[in-house]
């Protein structure tokens, strides 16, 4: 099981902590660019033979039982060595969310070189697959027009913040320069203990 890889922050963050990594080289991120909503959820992996969260040690949750369910229909559909990485949306947690499109939402597919597949692709597999993905804000050349997509359509108070990438193949070793996320200020704003309860608050699904 391979831990999903940490997302390096946009040098003008406003959630990026003092544990956190910022990128301060946007050289890497020219051509096509694709700007997906960072949503507020769990970051899980489905594979063929498993299905784990970013810490892949860290057990099942109650809050992900919807996603192991979905997860255990659609294994097989998975080619050996690939990982699909999305977010588990059942439990609410900072943002309350309606009419989301399932209970996992895609955003990464990795083939087994270890190189994130370009969106299309991401795209394209995730159809096969019958998942959703995450709402594409942007896509497109400019990467200021990029970096203001979300304030455009969203909000930080129904909207965690976004992720900007590259739209091609991302071959591991550049996933630091070429995946970029940026997260509003205080963006947990829950009480830690609901995640030692199983009465949780959940999100509304279309």
């Amino acid at each position: 099981m391979v831990k999903y890889p940490r997302t390096f922050h946009l040098p003008d963050s406003p959630g990026a902590s003092a544990d956190d990594r910022i990128q301060p080289d946007l050289s890497w991120l020219d051509g096509e660019l694709v700007v997906t909503e960072k949503m507020d959820g769990g970051n899980l992996t489905f594979t063929r033979d498993a299905m784990y969260a970013r810490s892949p040690d860290s057990g099942t949750h109650p809050w992900d039982r919807p996603a192991k369910a979905l997860w255990a229909m659609t294994a097989y559909k998975i080619p050996d060595e690939w990982r699909v990485c999305g977010e588990s949306m059942w439990a609410r947690r900072s943002v309350a969310y309606t009419e989301l499109p399932g209970v996992f939402l895609v955003f990464g597919i990795w083939d087994e070189t270890d190189t994130l597949l370009g969106w299309d692709d991401t795209v394209d597999w995730a159809r096969r697959l019958e998942l959703p993905v995450v709402p594409v804000l942007y896509r497109g050349g400019s990467l200021s027009e990029a970096r203001s997509a979300w304030a455009a359509q969203r909000d930080a108070e129904t909207s965690e913040g976004y992720v900007v990438r590259a739209a091609g193949r991302i071959p591991v070793a550049e996933f630091p320069l070429k995946v970029l996320k940026w997260v509003r200020a205080e963006h947990v704003r829950t009480d830690a203990a609901w995640r030692h309860r199983d009465d949780f608050p959940v999100n509304e699904f279309a």
